[in-house]
């Protein structure tokens, strides 16, 4: 396990220093200090190793994008998205490599479908939280409608990557409006609050 997390932390390194989209797995073990074979036994191909990278991202994310995360129900389904989607673009900001796979075309079908994988959890963790806080109206395809709208956002945001290097406060805003349009038709203007 320690050698399998060091190899990682290495891959981590080396693809955030990359101008590629791969990493070279030989790299990674002179970086590691460990012999060629011993990355092998973990990783066959390149992307094996940016596969489990993305893996550790999204474990990472779910657990700090919503950590210490107190929503305020006064300011309504929108403001409790937008907190959480704010939570993420700090996420981004703070492991440029979870940027670099999640929101420009540096990744494989394996991290790709990962990445899907992943919209549909967090989905599922919004769903949640909006479930706790108001009365959700009842409809069949909530989770996948937010899911979409993670879509919707994650578009916007690889935008500003590919132009800007990062999510600007302007491609973010679009996004917010964007998602906030896409989820006004299931969601309506306001939710009813439930009652502690």
């Amino acid at each position: 396990m320690a050698t399998y997390t060091k190899l990682l932390n290495e891959i981590e390194t080396a693809f955030s220093k990359s101008n590629n989209a791969s990493v070279s797995l030989k790299d990674v073990a002179d970086a590691a200090q460990v012999p060629v074979a011993s990355v092998y036994h973990f990783f066959l191909m390149p992307e094996a190793a940016l596969a489990a990278l993305t893996e550790r991202y999204i474990e990472l994310s779910a657990i700090e994008i919503m950590s210490n995360h107190v929503s305020d129900p006064e300011r309504n389904w929108q403001g409790i998205i937008n907190d959480i989607f704010d939570r993420g673009r700090e996420f981004y900001d703070k492991y440029p490599a979870a940027r670099k796979l999640r929101l420009t075309a540096h990744n494989s079908e394996s991290t790709r479908y990962l990445i899907l994988e992943s919209n549909w959890a967090l989905a599922e963790t919004i769903y949640s939280e909006l479930n706790r806080l108001f009365v959700l109206p009842e409809t069949s395809g909530l989770v996948d409608d937010i899911a979409r709208a993670i879509v919707i956002s994650d578009a916007l945001w690889s935008l500003s990557v590919s132009i800007h290097g990062t999510v600007t406060d302007e491609f973010a805003m679009e996004a917010e409006r964007a998602v906030s349009l896409y989820l006004y038709p299931v969601l309506g203007p306001q939710l009813t609050m439930i009652a502690e």
